[in-house]
């Protein structure tokens, strides 16, 4: 089959495209296209005539994820794919960018870089997902990104409203620990200083929800003997102002977070209700970064795509501490944190599973990280199964012990790689290289099997004869 190869550069308001071959050769000289229904029916018609004329068969697209400006012409071309053989996918900028290095061009431009995305579809044709169909959570990204900025904002609104009341009120800081309740926010906005608080009665006081009588009198009487270093009308002003602000600002995420939670209802969001630390609010970020479960071919991906896999880098005596690689975007792990904080305190098989971390020394943090990927691989299973989650499922499915060549232990792999060849004290080694040798050879000896470092062996042996001495 006699296949070609679009390569599309997506810019503001226009494109660049390229067609290639199955040998990698261009077959059209660079064209562009506005983004305009004129320019999108030229670019349809521009492929029909470009498949006539060097008889292709079928033809593959590919644009890069840029933020919103591929989504029209992403668009275009799945519907323009129900009357021509053209199959169209979104793709990584970095894994192309990283593809386009290796090939050492020095050059950039849009005609270049469309050349190089045709490229990476041939070469990586296999890993491609294709023709992934628009779902409804992608249209709700930017939705949640919105209230994910309010977040952001209020967030940056209470540190400077706590700032500026440590310095005009500092008797109320000792309420605000852990956030600023409403209590003290209406107070502030009826009283945005001691001085106009000292002048109340506790009885008018007390009418605000949660003050009671004695608190008010107690509120009144720190008022009366505050040591604030400022009062003046502005700072009263700005402090009443913020108040207002903070709880109108709360208001609206809250409207907002219902308005998100019923767009998103559906199969999908119910699935992910069912698992424990999971709500409506969650479920609905969640799928709006997933939108498609069949994106992904396993768990593995899909922890991929949230960053959560543990990154461990090796080469030669080099050997990085193993940590989340935490690649992709934030807000999707800060999701997932919350929901796995949820899950421990209300499921007891994910509760276990972290005690039992917790108790091979790992820190509250890093348990949590394995939470968050049990999540995952969880939410895989109950989307791509479409049944709810069970607790009694996963327990069996962790008790099939299936043997994996990939999960060799550094024991196992070293005597694997050393299959063909014993070790050789000739070869030019490195010191650490040396300790390595040394502490895999004394490992299998019978009476060394539980030796993980040759220098704590060394240190132990020569405690043990420091000790005969003395005896």
């Amino acid at each position: 089959m006699n296949s070609g190869y679009v390569g599309i550069d997506v810019s503001k308001g226009y494109s660049d495209l390229v067609i290639l071959n199955q040998e990698l050769q261009v077959l059209t000289k660079p064209v562009q296209f506005d983004d305009t229904r004129k320019g999108h029916q030229r670019l349809i018609q521009w492929l029909g005539r470009c498949m006539d004329t060097y008889n292709l068969d079928r033809l593959y697209g590919g644009v890069e994820s840029t933020g919103g400006f591929e989504d029209n012409w992403y668009a275009s071309l799945m519907e323009a794919g129900k009357a021509l053989p053209l199959h169209v996918a979104r793709l990584n900028p970095l894994a192309v960018k990283n593809a386009a290095r290796a090939s050492l061009s020095m050059q950039t431009t849009d005609a270049l870089s469309a050349v190089h995305i045709a490229r990476y579809l041939i070469r990586y044709a296999d890993e491609i997902t294709w023709d992934t169909a628009l779902t409804k959570y992608r249209s709700l990204r930017s939705f949640d990104g919105h209230i994910r900025l309010l977040v952001r904002q209020r967030t940056q609104l209470i540190t400077q409203f706590r700032q500026l009341l440590y310095s005009c009120f500092p008797e109320l800081q000792r309420f605000c620990k852990h956030g600023i309740p409403n209590w003290v926010l209406e107070l502030l906005k009826a009283y945005p200083s001691p001085q106009k608080l000292s002048r109340a009665r506790a009885q008018t006081v007390a009418k605000i929800n949660f003050i009671s009588l004695e608190k008010a009198a107690r509120l009144i009487d720190n008022a009366r003997q505050t040591v604030a270093a400022r009062g003046h009308e502005s700072d009263e002003f700005l402090i009443a102002s913020m108040a207002r602000q903070i709880q109108e600002s709360q208001k609206q995420v809250n409207a907002l977070k219902e308005k998100l939670v019923a767009d998103c209802q559906g199969e999908h969001t119910k699935l992910l209700e069912t698992i424990s630390g999971i709500g409506n609010y969650s479920a609905a970020s969640l799928m709006i970064q997933i939108e498609d479960i069949r994106r992904f071919a396993c768990p593995g991906k899909l922890s991929g795509y949230f960053g959560v896999y543990p990154s461990l880098k090796e080469s030669g005596d080099k050997q990085s501490v193993v940590r989340m690689s935490k690649k992709g975007r934030a807000a999707m792990r800060a999701t997932l944190y919350m929901c796995a904080n949820n899950a421990v305190l209300k499921d007891p098989h994910l509760k276990a599973i972290y005690h039992r971390h917790r108790s091979k020394g790992k820190s509250h943090k890093q348990s949590l990280g394995v939470i968050m990927h049990k999540l995952l691989r969880i939410i895989w299973g109950v989307l791509s199964s479409g049944s709810g989650y069970d607790q009694a499922v996963d327990q069996a499915n962790q008790l099939k012990k299936v043997s994996d060549p990939r999960k060799d232990t550094l024991q196992q792999e070293m005597a694997s790689k050393r299959r063909e060849q014993p070790f050789d004290d000739a070869a030019p080694i490195s010191r650490i290289a040396t300790k390595k040798r040394k502490a895999y050879q004394l490992s299998q000896v019978s009476s060394a099997e539980q030796v993980r470092d040759l220098e704590a062996r060394l240190k132990k042996d020569k405690k043990i004869s420091k000790n005969t001495l003395e005896v």
